[in-house]
């Protein structure tokens, strides 16, 4: 991307006529000679020319600190603090610090300070800009200070060395994915159970023998007491965690800017996460066969960063497609957890995505299908046969149900609260 240039008015200067007189006095001297004409020439001439040295020399000495956050969300206001110091020996009048705020599509602020700073003086001002581009890493600069002379003659500019990152997040929008009141802690995870990994020692109750039962669950004693076998009961283990799948294979592009599916799933993903970590669950991320693109599970405000800063340089680059990606991590599913799954266009008919799909929701896996409408995405493939496409995403959505998927159809343009708020 090409670096934004500053823009200033053109630089005039209005000593230019009292040199010029100067210049002239300095001639009518000469010719007729009168000292007292040169020196008042001199005079005007050369005290300009000394004041815009003097001028240079103060620009060089001052010094420009940019206050601005790292990290940002798209569509927020962001303050930008510059505090402006001056370390020459020479007060500066009209100084106005200019830069180029990118994530604002390359918007140029001007910020004009008190008409004198006085030598050691440290003033500070602010602007506010707004991210209006997408998620990204933008560059706060390029940054320059002009500084004009008391009389208003000359305008001294510098431009100062250095750009600012600001990372721009994905929007977080307040969806999640439904769940039940308890539903979290109420799934008994018995594949789990059988090993006894994941098995809580909270005991439970008592209950009568029945074949099967682990003898090492037979309380013996009781028994004894009531004449026939019994055994205890324990809390068992249920988890909340949260998997995501993006799809960043480059045929699941659909869409353009703003509206491709890659977006869409970006803020998606973002948003679900947000919501799951508040409420105390873990949350994993997967987005390509590459390891930069996975998030293991974790919880807290400092897991939902990694997930941002990850989301962040999310293309759709990707050389695996979604069905390859999830036999892969399969078996780091278990029973009692979510997956949600972002489909596009070209794994419309992928009958083994369906099956596995399938599978994990017969396991006690929730999965959520999001599926991009078809009918409303623009291709970026050209015709879809090519691609082996189908585009009635209805048809596929009702297989899905049928399988006991939960499903999302996500038109383009559409309200993500309102999608999800929508129940089926």
């Amino acid at each position: 991307m090409t670096r934004a240039q500053l823009k200033f008015p053109a630089n005039t200067s209005s000593a230019i006529p009292l040199i010029a007189l100067g210049a002239v006095a300095v001639a009518a001297g000469y010719r007729y000679h009168s000292a007292g004409g040169m020196a008042l020439g001199a005079v005007l001439v050369t005290a300009p020319l000394l004041l815009r040295i003097a001028l240079r020399h103060a620009v060089r000495r001052m010094v420009v600190r940019r206050h601005s956050p790292d990290t940002v969300y798209e569509g927020d206001s962001v303050r930008i603090c510059i505090h402006l110091e001056n370390r020459s020996s020479l007060p500066l009048f009209f100084p106005q610090v200019s830069e180029i705020f990118t994530p604002e599509i390359h918007a140029q602020k001007d910020v004009l300070f008190p008409d004198r700073v006085a030598p050691g003086e440290i003033v500070e001002r602010s602007y506010d800009g707004v991210c209006l581009l997408p998620r990204g890493v933008y560059s706060i600069g390029p940054t320059a200070i002009a500084v004009s002379d008391p009389f208003g003659w000359f305008q001294i500019r510098k431009e100062l060395k250095g750009l600012r990152k600001l990372k721009v997040y994905p929007q977080v929008h307040d969806i999640a994915v439904k769940e039940k009141l308890g539903d979290c802690i109420s799934h008994v995870v018995d594949e789990l159970t059988r090993p006894s990994i994941g098995e809580s020692s909270e005991f439970f109750g008592v209950r009568e023998y029945r074949s099967g039962d682990a003898l090492r669950r037979v309380h013996w004693g009781l028994t004894a007491h009531r004449g026939f076998p019994v055994v205890r009961e324990f809390a068992r283990t249920s988890t909340g965690d949260l998997n995501l799948f993006l799809d960043s294979y480059r045929l699941a592009l659909t869409g353009v800017g703003r509206s491709s599916s890659t977006e869409y799933a970006v803020k998606i993903a973002a948003s679900f996460a947000a919501k799951a970590l508040g409420r105390g669950h873990r949350v994993r991320l997967v987005a390509g066969d590459d390891d930069d693109l996975h998030v293991p599970l974790g919880a807290g405000s400092m897991h939902f960063q990694r997930i941002l800063d990850v989301l962040v340089d999310i293309k759709p680059t990707g050389t695996r497609p979604l069905t390859e990606l999830l036999e892969q991590n399969a078996r780091s599913v278990i029973p009692g957890a979510t997956v949600v799954v972002m489909l596009s266009r070209y794994v419309f008919r992928d009958q083994r995505l369906e099956s596995m799909l399938g599978a994990w929701s017969r396991r006690g896996v929730r999965v959520v299908a999001i599926l991009f409408d078809a009918r409303t995405f623009q291709s970026v493939w050209g015709r879809s046969e090519e691609i082996g496409a189908d585009l009635d995403s209805e048809r596929c959505l009702r297989r899905l149900e049928a399988r006991g998927i939960e499903c999302h159809l996500l038109s383009c343009g559409a309200n993500l609260p309102t999608v999800f708020a929508r129940t089926r």
